[in-house]
């Protein structure tokens, strides 16, 4: 064996957490030592399929804004139209079915990954960084040592075994969850749902489901729906679209296992699309006589953890830690937290503050509050697919749960806090009492109530509420005001929750937010909305979205005073 290099940090992992973790070390500690270790060689396939290929608000805001990466992501990859929904009948023509979502991309960005070519890019940032990266390296062990002894990472490249102590060792290899294994640390989910997925050549796209010629259709949205996260849903399952950067198209089938054989379908393509053909049979018959590029599945996808930091000098970032569902895209968040939290331990060591206290605190945070929260969203949520309107309403309160409460306090600086952090926590609980009380009603009316298609098209970019709380997200309350903010925060969601049920019971006696969410638009919403689309032909649409940009901007200084 070689003689033994110390290094302050060592990430065993080249792929997407590793290599934004050593970027975010790099640019906060400039001082230290980091090297990633990688068993695949460059260049890589551009075709590599793996899961989080489309970000949200938390992880799009860590690429961009905590990485620095905003110019590259605009550059080399897709921007993201939102999160898009097609409930309803999926034997009747494909247009009559309920759709839900943006017209327009938000004022807060979000981007669909094409991982192959960002990855690829990665390594070669990472190196420019002046990190070593070791590839063609295959580990044989990782030993964890008490009492703030170094750890030791060995490996073998070119046949040759070698070794490398360190301080930190981060695990970033995904779900071969190596330290979760070695220190028996893995834990099951209350979440048992599976998946496979492929990509097809060239653009597939909802609109090639409808014909040209229902102008009406395809104008009411303003940008290609193409660009969006679509989603075909029906009872305990989703079908996902997502465009890639190369040019090609993302498909994958995701059901819950009580309701659907997943041994049915995932044997290979062909049963795979013989289950589409049987519950999304336009978009099959789009898929007729084409072959994938590639084919991939997971049964049991999601996964827990008793552990995921010590004071020890380890940590287990993204997929190598925990996975809940990949509906709500939250792939690239997991990356960013676990990424952002290994940070700060690493930062406080450095600084000799690290303690066994800060160590749980990030701990019980994830594993004890945030995670279970999250998990709250599908245990359950997969039987309310079937039905148009709890589906769409649950869609809401979803998604305003995590803008309101995770998201905001990611792109404010929160996780990044001991302090700030300790006080959101506390009330995380309170939050995730009426998130688990909404949850189960959601899954009551699913149950008891037949789906009914109350709405044709949602455009969420002309819905005040949502606009509002997209905005909301820009703006950053005083550290005096914080505790006065959550409260706030709690507020809304109560009165929110108090809302669905008045909209549910048809109440006419109160205008709910739920009732302006399903509600038409108004003569004077329609005419913006034409107004926009004839803007939207200015320079491609760079006037709309300056003019936009600028309105924005307005209301986010006037809430910062």
């Amino acid at each position: 064996m070689n003689a033994t290099s110390n290094y302050q940090v060592v990430i065993c992992g080249g792929g997407l957490a590793g290599l934004t973790l050593a970027l975010q070390l790099r640019k906060g500690h400039p001082e230290i030592n980091i090297t990633v270790i990688e068993k695949t060689v460059r260049p890589l396939d551009e075709a590599a399929h793996k899961v989080g290929e489309s970000t949200v608000e938390i992880g799009a805001h860590y690429l961009s804004s905590v990485l620095g990466l905003k110019k590259y992501l605009e550059e080399k990859q897709l921007p993201k139209l939102g999160l898009r929904y097609f409930y309803g009948d999926t034997t009747k023509p494909f247009e009559t079915r309920p759709e839900l979502g943006p017209s327009m991309f938000s004022p807060v960005p979000t981007y669909q990954l094409d991982r192959g070519i960002l990855e690829n890019d990665l390594r070669e940032m990472v190196v420019n960084a002046g990190v070593e990266l070791l590839e063609g390296v295959s580990l044989k062990d990782i030993s964890i040592e008490d009492g703030g002894e170094l750890n030791t990472v060995t490996y073998v490249q070119n046949e040759e075994e070698k070794s490398i102590r360190a301080n930190w060792v981060v695990d970033a290899m995904g779900r071969r969850r190596y330290l979760q294994t070695k220190l028996g640390l893995k834990k099951e989910s209350p979440h048992s749902a599976s998946s496979v997925w492929f990509r097809m050549e060239g653009k597939v796209t909802v609109d090639d489901l409808v014909s040209k010629s229902n102008t009406n259709w395809h104008d009411r949205n303003i940008e290609d729906r193409f660009y969006s996260t679509n989603h075909l849903m029906g009872l305990g399952y989703w079908v996902w679209l997502i465009p890639l950067s190369s040019g090609n198209t993302s498909i994958g089938i995701v059901t819950q296992n009580d309701l659907h054989d997943f041994a049915a379908y995932s044997r290979n393509y062909e049963t795979s699309f013989e289950w589409l053909e049987n519950h999304e049979p336009h978009l099959a018959n789009h898929l007729k006589g084409k072959e994938p590029l590639d084919f991939r599945k997971i049964k049991n996808y999601s996964y827990g953890s008793e552990q995921l930091f010590s004071e020890n000098g380890w940590s287990c970032v993204g997929e190598a830690g925990i996975f809940s569902d990949p509906f709500y895209s939250p792939g690239s968040d997991m990356i960013a937290i676990t990424n952002t939290f290994t940070s700060n331990l690493i930062r406080e060591d450095i600084n000799g503050k690290l303690s066994s206290e800060k160590v749980d605190q990030l701990n019980d945070f994830i594993l004890e509050n945030m995670f279970p929260d999250q998990l709250n969203y599908y245990v359950e949520g997969y039987h309310t697919f079937g039905n148009t309107q709890i589906a769409a309403s649950k869609f809401l309160w979803d998604t305003l749960y995590y803008w309101r409460i995770y998201a905001h306090a990611f792109i404010t600086g929160v996780y990044a806090d001991f302090e700030k952090l300790k006080t959101f926590e506390k009330h995380v609980k309170q939050f995730a009492e009426l998130n688990r009380g909404m949850q189960k009603r959601f899954k009551e009316l699913a149950d008891s109530t037949p789906s009914q298609d109350h709405f044709e098209h949602i455009d969420l970019a002309r819905k005040e509420m949502f606009i509002e709380s997209a905005i909301s997200l820009l703006t950053k309350p005083s550290d005096a005001n914080y505790e006065t903010h959550l409260q706030k925060q709690f507020q809304f969601l109560s009165e929110l929750q108090k809302s669905l049920e008045a909209e549910l019971k048809n109440s006419k006696t109160e205008r709910t937010p739920f009732a302006d969410f399903f509600g038409q638009l108004s003569g004077k919403a329609k005419l913006q909305n034409r107004y926009n689309r004839l803007v939207s032909r200015i320079g491609n649409g760079t006037f709309l979205y300056a003019v936009r940009d600028v309105y924005v901007d307005a209301i986010v200084r006037g809430k910062q005073r």
